[in-house]
């Protein structure tokens, strides 16, 4: 999550330390990037608020982690990509650099947060179902101001404390969020083995964890190795494809976590055909789809086969 530019003397030689054709591969990325990756969010913040049966805390949960990567593919993104083309004519722009250092930090910070709240949430969901005192709103509210206070104040750490140990503090936090995810993961992967009445559940369950934990993990270790073994080194090719790869992950996100969901693709399709009005679905099935998680397959473990919308 360290996202500053250099801890050398800010001068012509220093700024341009990439060769063109780098220059011009890392904006492509980004540019493109920050266009699917707001696409995505935008669609996941107004499909909940739009959608009856997918108000429910875990869903929020979805729609504050858009709120945390749409900062990043909107704002973050889009400054990484000017300041790369400034760049290009050997200047460095001081206002440029620190105003995307402080909104990658506190986003991607945010969005990392958010990616461990989840996955807890999603294990208390699966381990106790029934429990509903567990996952309450002031709980929810409390868990929220933490995972969006906690990134504001690292982002202004970053620019105001030692590099060197906010450094080694991102390798701390995220590696401990990272384990969380793990575990949680873990949990849920066995839970569902001794619920499950076949092995395709078990399979697509397996395969839906294995692309978060996997995903995560490349577009977060090659920054956290640099960031652990080359501390005060903010600069370079590799640092700032790095910075991409984590810079991206927040695109990926909303594809990662709600395609997989059957009324976030069709409150998708909705929202593609500009059809805004709230949708409601009635009858029984309602009390069901509140009880939406953010895997479709673990929403099947935990209502049954027989709920229609459970696919």
């Amino acid at each position: 999550m360290n996202f500053s530019v250099s801890t050398l003397p800010r001068t012509p030689a220093h700024c341009d330390l990439l060769p063109i054709k780098h220059i011009y591969g890392i904006m492509a990325v980004n540019i493109l990037s920050a266009m699917i990756g707001t696409i995505g969010n935008l669609l996941v913040v107004a499909t909940v608020p739009t959608t009856f049966s997918l108000q429910a805390i875990s869903n929020y949960w979805l729609v504050s982690l858009a709120i945390a990567d749409l900062s990043v593919t909107a704002l973050g993104q889009p400054l990484f990509t000017v300041w790369m083309g400034i760049l290009v004519g050997s200047q460095c722009n001081e206002i440029v650099s620190q105003a995307f250092r402080l909104i990658a930090n506190m986003s991607c910070s945010a969005s990392v947060l958010h990616l461990c709240f989840i996955s807890v949430d999603c294990c208390l969901m699966i381990i106790w179902p029934h429990h509903k005192f567990i996952r309450t709103k002031k709980r929810f509210t409390i868990a929220l101001v933490i995972a969006w206070t906690l990134p504001i104040i690292y982002g202004v750490l970053r620019l105001t404390v030692s590099k060197k140990a906010t450094s080694y503090f991102t390798v701390i936090g995220v590696g401990l969020c990272y384990l969380a995810i793990i575990l949680c993961y873990t949990f849920i992967i066995l839970k569902i083995k001794k619920q499950a009445s076949g092995h395709m559940l078990e399979r697509r369950v397996t395969v839906t964890i294995a692309i978060v934990v996997v995903i995560f993990t490349v577009c977060w270790f090659p920054l956290l190795y640099l960031r652990s073994a080359f501390a005060e080194e903010n600069f370079g090719v590799a640092y700032n494809w790095a910075r991409t790869l984590a810079l991206s992950n927040s695109s990926m996100n909303p594809w990662i976590y709600c395609f997989r969901i059957a009324e976030f693709r069709e409150a998708y399709r909705r929202l593609l055909r500009c059809q805004w009005k709230p949708a409601c679905r009635g009858g029984t099935g309602g009390q069901h789809e509140m009880n939406m998680t953010h895997f479709s397959e673990l929403e099947i473990s935990q209502l049954g086969p027989t709920n229609p919308n459970a696919v």
